[in-house]
């Protein structure tokens, strides 16, 4: 039988991938990860898909000068 999907908060997020809320925002908005679904409030939930990415993208190696 096949686990339903765990859904974070983004206090959740915070605390797993280790960055502030305004750092995570700014990168939602900007769109430097994908935007996440959002519950019938309006509030952001999480899957683990998410998480992967944006830690992904924070562990991601630019050099300088490139963007």
């Amino acid at each position: 039988m096949k686990a339903k999907n765990k859904f974070y908060t983004t206090k959740d997020v915070l605390k797993k991938v280790g960055i502030s809320r305004t750092t995570l925002f700014l990168w939602l908005w900007n769109k430097k990860t994908p935007e996440v679904q959002r519950n019938r409030n309006g509030h952001r939930v999480f899957k683990d898909k998410d998480i992967k990415r944006i830690l992904e993208y924070k562990n991601k190696v630019v050099m300088p000068g490139a963007r």
